[in-house]
């Protein structure tokens, strides 16, 4: 009988590499904590909070993060919430080491290497401590890929749960909705057979299915949202010249056709968002966010990118590049880059949302900067964070683990490097490039790129017998 002491050493022989990362993470978390209290915010916490408030799905945003904040109402702590984020992020670097560590049988330091940007990277943390849904959504797809990855032929339950997770993703962020398509395509792929396919479509159909069904009673439209037209049309604003339409628009979209040239026109956002917007301030346009405006923006915005298919590609590649840079470039404008930093100035809530934020919590919610935990953080920031020149190469390094393994229909890697690759390239296509879109391509993209890397042992298989590595920590013993 191995004695309890003997498993422990055994345990730190085995895993101290990342301990100590582990651990590094967590006394980040805490220095975040500390320094800013007790959480940061976004123009879009407002919303997720009026939702959590009062249930109704958003016309623009699907509603699960404002589910998420609803099921903690009832603690009344943004403390908690923060808490419970920066949970999350460890939570899927020990994911990401498991699965390369236990399931891969990669060495210590490759899957601890594959986890670090997670644990480590300034962004990440300082997007964990937002009132925000993207360390929700990183977490979802990273466990429905733990899930589908974990044997290499993934059964039924594993299936239906990857696509429970993803559907559930798409609900928070509608970017995942792709990402569902793609883990079928993979199972396909992979030969899983036709029961864990049929589960994974069921497992993502009932909750988006659901969650339709009840737009369509608010809004009218079997849809989970009334945004994408909208989003594509903010995208077409960047290039359109309506002077390069083959015919001229139809009359009633010609309000639409912008007046500055390219050079001169505002960030993407703002024909979203912005007050004086088109589709927020002119009285002939269909009235904002509903499902007329959804597809006459959608209209307009497909016979621009019809038209102009060369500028609209020469639009999404240069903010490809700017994600890629060695540096981390201003974009879309001083205002939201000044969101993922950590700031050195307190300021008030806007005094439309006071009132929601103390129906959640009544303690004091202004973000309190406190020092010196606070500037340290600044200071780390400048420097400790994943370059996107280092995302691009990850991506390559995912591309090139795909194609050594395409004798066995991809590999392992092509479903964490499909979805990577998905969520780097969507939002460029679809609306504009955000610095905050990156942290949940980071470990899909280290997964990938981990796979290319040798191993000195075989993946473990489909039983209950643990890995090769694992057994070999403790000398003289069998594995049970």
């Amino acid at each position: 009988m191995i004695s309890p002491g003997t498993r422990s050493r055994a345990f730190l022989t085995a895993h101290w590499p990342f301990l100590i990362l582990l651990g590094l993470g967590v006394a980040l978390r805490v220095l975040t904590v500390l320094g800013y209290r007790w959480a940061m915010w976004f123009p879009d916490s407002f919303e997720y909070l009026a939702g959590a408030l009062d249930p109704e799905p958003h016309p623009a945003r699907p509603g699960g993060y404002a589910f998420f904040l609803w099921a903690l109402r009832p603690f009344h702590s943004f403390e908690l919430l923060i808490v419970l984020q920066h949970l999350m992020g460890l939570g899927v670097a020990v994911m990401v080491y498991a699965l390369l560590r236990t399931r891969f049988g990669l060495p210590g330091w490759g899957a601890s290497l594959a986890a670090a940007p997670v644990l480590l990277d300034a962004y990440e943390v300082q997007l964990e401590h937002m009132v925000m849904s993207d360390t929700l959504f990183t977490t979802l797809i990273v466990g429905a890929v733990t899930a589908a990855m974990w044997r290499s032929k993934p059964g039924p339950k594993a299936a239906a749960l990857a696509g429970a997770l993803l559907a559930m993703a798409a609900l928070t962020r509608s970017i995942a909705l792709p990402l569902v398509v793609l883990l079928l395509l993979y199972l396909v792929v992979r030969k899983a057979g036709w029961r864990p396919v049929a589960l994974a479509a069921a497992g993502a159909a009932v909750p988006l299915a659901l969650y339709a069904t009840w737009f369509q009673s608010v809004h009218d439209r079997f849809a989970l949202t009334n945004s994408s037209g909208i989003f594509l049309y903010s995208r077409a604003m960047t290039f359109v010249d309506c002077e390069k339409f083959d015919r001229p628009p139809p009359a009633r979209e010609q309000v639409l056709c912008p007046v500055l040239p390219p050079e001169k026109r505002p960030a993407s956002h703002f024909y979203i968002w912005g007050a004086k917007s088109v589709l927020r301030s002119d009285p002939s346009v269909p009235p904002w966010f509903s499902p007329e405006q959804e597809e006459f923006a959608r209209g307009f915005a497909v016979r621009a990118i019809r038209a102009q298919p060369g500028d609209y590609a020469s639009t999404v590649w240069d903010e490809l590049r700017i994600g890629f840079s060695w540096t981390r470039p201003v974009f879309p404008d001083k205002k939201t880059y000044a969101y993922y930093e950590f700031g050195s100035q307190e300021g008030p809530l806007p005094n439309f949302i006071k009132a929601d934020v103390a129906a959640f919590d009544a303690g004091r919610n202004e973000t309190r900067i406190v020092e010196p935990y606070a500037g340290f953080l600044r200071g780390y920031q400048d420097h400790v964070y994943l370059r996107g020149a280092v995302l691009a190469a990850l991506l390559a390094a995912g591309l090139a683990a795909v194609a050594a393994g395409w004798r066995r229909r991809g590999g392992p890697a092509l479903l964490p490097w499909s979805l990577a690759l998905a969520m780097t390239v969507i939002p460029p296509v679809t609306v504009m490039f955000d610095y905050r879109y990156q942290p949940p391509v980071i470990p899909l993209a280290c997964v990938a790129a981990a796979l290319a890397l040798p191993r000195r042992t075989r993946p473990r298989p489909d039983t209950a017998t643990p890995a090769p590595a694992e057994a070999e920590t403790v000398p003289g013993l069998s594995p049970r």
